[in-house]
């Protein structure tokens, strides 16, 4: 059995320009997804540590040195303030992209996923928490794809004048649409953000071995009058990326944004409006001719059930949701109504309880968790 764990994965921040030469939508990367930066561009304009300096600014700051410093023989005339700082402190200070990679390796020892055969396609797969069961996924076959749901694509293509600015701005931009919800600024509410960026790059983590484990054929494999309208991103089809982040983030972030009790279960058949948001940008990828609406299905209980679990651990809870998606015998639609539907219905969502330890999460965490949701 293959088990993938997702420490370091920050490294993900800034893939969406690396595969500009493969097309018409060439910026979008790995379908686009660390443009979520933030809609305020929130990170990197911290003076001349924020890129690497030009030859012409090393070159002056070191002949202002020469010219100001005097004479030292090397001692220590100052004493440093952050000993002994707390851990929250000291994580408050990094730079943005250390900051990143603590709270990445943080997640990444709680997470993980597991393929059972590392040489071929897998039918199943699951993610992990704590090395238990939190999300076991079973994949559909290209036959069952092409009788059940490639046929969704033929109508959803319909809606492509309308949607044709959302599906591009989505390429490589979710955050932006959550914010419309609720008011989101790198000042005033700084650690929401933070740890929304956080639930992106967890899922990116999380749903690319399961894509890459699964290898699932893209619509544009099946027909070619699927004829996308971006780019197909060069990596399997299910779960989708988009609606995986999308569900992840709606769930964190109902947790944040509303003043009630929380239950994804019960806000997604209310519909709230981060799940209207979800579903439209899950939605979108069928409509633009890159997912099936399985692909969104698979994504959005993968989003919802990681989400819930993080938020669960963080609210320091004992046990979280876990669930089975019968992906191999789905042969349905996707939307919030069917979504709802899903959840409650047994042969296609299995839903038990899985033990966790809340105590693992770090001090530093856990105060920038109570922080957010003083944003709030």
């Amino acid at each position: 059995m293959t088990r993938i764990g997702t420490d370091g994965h920050e490294g993900h921040e800034g893939h969406e320009g690396h595969e500009g030469h493969e097309g018409h939508e060439g910026h979008e990367g790995h379908e686009g997804h660390e443009g979520h930066e933030g809609h305020e561009g929130h990170e990197g304009h911290e003076g001349h540590e924020s890129r690497a300096p030009s030859g012409a600014l090393s070159s002056a700051l070191g002949r202002a040195r020469d010219g100001t410093v005097g004479f030292w023989d090397g001692s220590a005339t100052r004493t440093p303030v952050s000993t002994g700082q707390s851990s929250f402190s000291a994580f408050a200070k990094l730079a943005p992209r250390p900051r990143r990679a603590v709270i990445d390796q943080a997640l990444g020892a709680q997470f993980g996923v597991e393929l059972g055969d590392s040489t071929k396609p897998n039918a199943e797969g699951r993610v992990t928490l704590q090395n238990g069961k939190l999300v076991t996924l079973k994949k559909p076959t290209d036959a069952f794809l092409a009788e059940h749901q490639l046929h969704y694509l033929r109508s959803a293509a319909d809606l492509r004048g309308d949607r044709l600015t959302e599906i591009r701005v989505q390429t490589g931009n979710i955050q932006s649409f959550f914010a419309t919800v609720g008011y989101m600024s790198s000042s005033a509410t700084r650690w929401t953000l933070e740890m929304n960026q956080a639930v992106f790059r967890l899922c990116v983590a999380l749903e690319m071995p399961l894509k890459m484990g699964f290898d699932v054929a893209r619509p544009i494999a099946m027909s070619p009058k699927v004829q996308p309208i971006i780019q197909t991103p060069g990596h399997g089809a299910w779960p989708s990326g988009h609606a995986t982040e999308a569900f992840a983030a709606a769930t964190v972030l109902t947790r944040l944004f509303y003043n009630e009790a929380f239950d994804p279960v019960a806000s997604v058949a209310a519909e709230n409006e981060l799940y209207r948001h979800a579903a439209r940008i899950a939605i979108n990828r069928t409509v633009a001719g890159v997912h099936y609406p399985t692909d969104s299905m698979c994504g959005a209980i993968l989003g919802i059930t990681v989400g819930e679990a993080l938020v669960k651990l963080l609210d320091g809870a004992s046990e979280t949701p876990a669930r089975v998606y019968h992906g191999d015998s789905y042969s349905g639609d996707f939307n919030l109504s069917l979504l709802s539907k899903a959840l409650g219905e047994p042969t296609i969502v299995e839903s038990t309880q899985l033990q966790i330890d809340a105590s693992v999460v770090p001090a530093w965490m856990r105060r920038m968790w109570d922080i957010a949701k003083q944003e709030w």
